[in-house]
């Protein structure tokens, strides 16, 4: 990505150049360019004057200035950015303004019949926009989810270990401020064993809570939902489906070489999945990912194993699913294939979240990655 705006950069800075030749500037046009039902900003947009190279864009923040010269002043401007309309008129009518502000239409593409190249770019705003709009379409903190934690276990297509928790858990920020710095200083959780299961102990190993939490892309604005991340990856529109009267988008995506960054596991072989957003607000309605692996740590799939250590999960392959609802996720879901110890073990890990408090809360201070009795 910070490649493609280098070379817009360099694009408007040579137009700025062959601009400067058309004469001398008699006006300067600074403003703002904003989304026209959100008042939020629209970012990199695109400017200039028609029939020429002369324009500029738009910052991160929306705000840009371009400089009109003396040749250029009876020429029409135009705005043009992905997931909105066009917008253009003579250039002279903002002459008389100290600061403008620019309101564009959004749009809606029929992505499905626009080139590849043309689609990937109007993706990649798409998921941008979802990004960007998290704060807005999510619960702010401080809250308590209320869940519970299920998980079974099959090993070797015969022993089955079924185990169940109750699980609080603590968000001091929220969706307000989302990023994984902020997911991992804010988010506290207890883990207690459900009292219907009198024989259970988590207290052998860890509780998974941690691991799960990491799929939950919008909390930590990871993956896909990472704007400095989606130049790693491959998108196309799978579907745009109509669920409960509102309109989605369904987006596949793929790493070829997945990372860390892409993925959240050290020694992922292969990524690929798809995340479905609400085209009216772009927010996140579900996501779901496939992944395999040569090894994981049994401390989680984001660490190192040693080398010497003969305590990891091998041959490890694993779908993923979270959905979300009512401003908060509904329920994060794990199925994993792996081998350990020389055993065959499949694994069901659901986090179903039943409930969120605002008010009375339980404020935690640390995390039960052990827990039991």
């Amino acid at each position: 990505m910070r490649k493609i705006i280098i070379v817009i950069l360099l694009f408007f800075t040579i137009s700025l150049v062959h601009g400067q030749e058309s004469g001398e500037v008699i006006q300067t046009i600074k403003g703002k360019v904003i989304n026209e039902t959100t008042n939020e900003s629209v970012s990199y947009t695109n400017i200039g004057l028609e029939g020429t190279l002369y324009g500029t864009a738009s910052t991160m923040n929306g705000d840009f200035e371009l400089k009109i010269p003396e040749g250029l002043s009876t020429k029409n401007i135009f705005f043009s950015a992905v997931g909105y309309k066009n917008k253009t008129f003579p250039v002279s009518e903002l002459f008389d303004e100290n600061y403008v502000v620019i309101k564009l239409e959004p749009q809606t593409y029929d992505i499905g019949k626009i080139d590849v190249e043309a689609q990937s770019k109007v993706l990649i705003r798409i998921l941008r926009m979802a990004a960007e709009n998290i704060p807005y379409n999510y619960i702010g903190g401080p809250f308590n989810l209320v869940c519970n934690l299920e998980e079974n276990n099959l090993i070797n297509d015969s022993l089955q270990i079924s185990q169940k928790a109750n699980v609080t858990i603590f968000d001091r920020d929220g969706y307000m401020q989302p990023s994984k710095l902020n997911a991992f200083q804010s988010i506290k959780y207890a883990v207690k064993k459900d009292k219907t299961e009198n024989d259970y102990r988590f207290s052998t190993g860890i509780n998974n809570i941690n691991e799960l939490l990491e799929f939950d892309w919008v909390r930590s604005r990871a993956s896909v939902l990472n704007p400095n991340l989606l130049s790693d990856f491959s998108f196309s529109l799978e579907d745009e489906p109509t669920i409960a009267g509102k309109e989605y988008w369904v987006i596949t995506f793929k790493q070829s070489v997945p990372t860390l960054a892409g993925s959240g596991d050290f020694y992922a072989s292969f990524f690929e999945g798809k995340i479905t957003i609400e085209k009216d607000d772009y927010s996140v309605k579900e996501i779901e990912g496939n992944v395999r692996s040569d090894q994981n740590s049994l401390q989680g799939r984001s660490l190192v194993v040693n080398q010497s250590s003969i305590k990891v999960k091998k041959n490890v392959s694993y779908h993923f699913l979270v959905n979300y609802t009512n401003l908060k996720p509904e329920s994060i879901q794990v199925e994993r294939q792996f081998q350990q110890d020389g055993n065959k073990i499949s694994e069901q890990i659901n986090l179903k979240i039943n409930q969120v408090q605002t008010t009375n809360l339980t404020a935690l201070e640390k995390r039960d990655y052990y827990s039991g009795e």
